[in-house]
């Protein structure tokens, strides 16, 4: 082995061989100019004192090198995402790593306006593209980095030139929460009111400037013009008149969003709340209105909640309606209310021969949940919906239905030998079952791992 030492002969150089060897690696390999930088950046102190007492020199900075070092290692892969939608899973981790980078750089508050605007124009390109995956990401830095006023101007800038709804949005919080500029943020605002969460937005501001008159004005605007969600503006106005008992507004606010098809369960449901102790005339109402305007009716829930709220009279009215919408629309739901009314006959009948669509195809078939309840009143009935439920995964099967058919016939099992008390028939059905399956050595082992 050579005994040349690396070490010896780099000792030997004068400073100016050594800063020649250094560049000349550097022209060799981009990535010792980072490795360079960032030993300079840590090293030394001699570096940073002058940066520090030389802000607004023009000379390069250390902070500003790194900056764009690591900007354009995570461009390139960026770059490439934005051509093709999305790339490698650890091609998207080492950008990740390099943003972060930049992230840690910015907390050392040592970039120059310069290098922040460079950044920002570089970054931009990749961030319009938007078809990276990396566009919060990138958002999150822009925002990281602006400090001073010209900074987040010079964001507004950009963002206003994408022309997005979501950046008009981020226009608006950086007037308003950053550059605390209200006359702009409320010109931008009520050029841009056309969602309920636009609304609900100036509803905000307005709220923490104390003018609860113009919140609550907005918000009665919102509900009748806003598109898509409205809970927040429909919260604020319930919350608010609630507190003052002022019915006649509550009722307003009801027919609003009824008329709007708009959030109207839940703007019932917070008026059945609020009734539901003194005004059982109204609570009603709106209880049945909640029921009648659900989309996904939980159909046992809404039973018990009304059979338990509701008069005598007035829940004899409306349940055979319940129960004749829950028959035709959720089966599990009706043969809930079944046993709950004690109609345990039909609940038997429904789960060992279920309803059929048109196509004969039965559209409900896991009903273990009502054999396991009705299992010990019935069990030779319930032995046979289990053993139907086995018996159907071992033709054309494999070992995950198997295992489901061992699982069943471990029931079935069970039914024999406690409720019915009869070994003999069971084992009996077991042998015959064997038989008729013996050409699946597959479904064997699984009945001799069960030990059945």
């Amino acid at each position: 082995m050579s005994e040349f030492s690396i070490k010896d002969g780099l000792e030997g150089l004068s400073s100016n061989e050594l800063i020649k060897l250094i560049m000349n690696l550097i022209q060799r390999e981009r990535q010792v100019r980072l490795h360079v930088l960032e030993w300079l950046e840590e090293n030394c102190a001699t570096n940073k004192k002058a940066s520090n007492s030389n802000k607004k020199s023009k000379a390069p900075k250390i902070h500003d090198e790194l900056l764009l070092e690591y900007w354009h290692n995570a461009q390139r892969i960026i770059s490439e995402f934005n051509d093709c939608g999305g790339g490698p899973e650890d091609e998207e981790e080492e950008a990740y790593e390099w943003l972060e980078k930049i992230s840690d750089l910015i907390m050392e508050n040592e970039i120059t306006p310069e290098a922040k605007h460079r950044f920002m124009d570089e970054a931009f390109i990749e961030y319009d593209a938007g078809n990276s995956g990396f566009d919060d990401g990138l958002m999150d830095l822009f925002f990281e980095l602006c400090k001073e006023k010209d900074e987040w101007e010079f964001l507004v800038q950009k963002l206003n030139s994408g022309k997005s709804d979501w950046g008009k949005k981020l226009v608006m919080e950086i007037y308003r929460d950053h550059l605390k500029d209200d006359s702009r943020y409320l010109e931008e605002r009520l050029k841009n009111l056309q969602y309920g969460m636009d609304y609900w937005d100036l509803v905000q501001y307005y709220t923490d400037k104390g003018n609860g008159e113009l919140a609550l004005e907005i918000a009665h605007k919102g509900i009748k013009h806003g598109k898509g969600r409205l809970t927040e503006l429909y919260d604020y106005l319930i919350d608010h008149y609630s507190q003052l008992r002022d019915k006649d507004r509550l009722e307003s606010i009801a027919e609003t969003a009824m008329q709007r098809e708009n959030d109207e369960s839940y703007v019932l449901e917070r008026l059945f709340t609020f009734y539901k102790d003194d005004d059982y005339e109204k609570a009603k109402e709106k209880l049945i209105l909640v029921y009648k305007t659900t989309n996904h009716k939980k159909y046992f829930e809404e039973y018990k909640r009304m059979k338990n709220y509701l008069s005598e009279s007035d829940w004899e009215k409306i349940e055979p309606e319940i129960v004749n919408e829950a028959q035709k629309n959720n089966m599990h739901d009706y043969l809930s209310i079944c046993l709950q009314k004690g109609m345990k006959d039909i609940v038997i009948k429904t789960i060992i021969s279920p309803p059929v669509n048109q196509w004969r195809y039965a559209g409900f078939s896991d009903f273990d949940m009502f054999a396991q309840k009705l299992e010990k009143e019935y069990p030779k009935e319930i032995l046979e919906y289990y053993y139907n439920k086995a018996y159907a995964r071992i033709p054309n099967g494999n070992r995950n239905t198997y295992k489901e058919a061992v699982k069943y016939l471990g029931k079935v099992k069970a039914i024999y030998l406690k409720h019915l008390k009869d070994e003999d028939s069971w084992t009996h059905m077991l042998s015959k079952l064997l038989m008729e399956f013996k050409k699946r050595p597959a479904f064997i082992d699984e009945i001799k791992k069960s030990k059945l």
